[in-house]
């Protein structure tokens, strides 16, 4: 019969253990996040959409922009 070592048991006790020791952690570091308020969250997803809306304006004027020089181009070759 095989020997344990200093008890520790099977894989599975070994993986029980550790998965609560790794819970119990990570419960500790929760306690120590600072969460936003609620005015804070609204202020965040406010600049949030607000840099969509800019980047997908900048994007579309792009687009369009090299859309019409392609065009014209292809324009004066025929």
């Amino acid at each position: 019969m095989a020997s344990r070592k200093n008890g520790e048991g099977n894989f599975i006790v070994r993986g029980i253990r550790a998965a609560v020791q790794f819970l119990g952690e990570v419960k500790a570091e929760l306690t120590k996040v600072a969460w936003p308020t609620k005015p804070e969250v609204v202020a965040s997803t406010w600049v949030v959409l607000f840099a969509v809306v800019v980047t997908a304006v900048w994007i579309f004027a792009a687009d369009q922009f090299s859309s019409l020089l392609i065009n014209g181009l292809i324009g004066l070759i025929h």
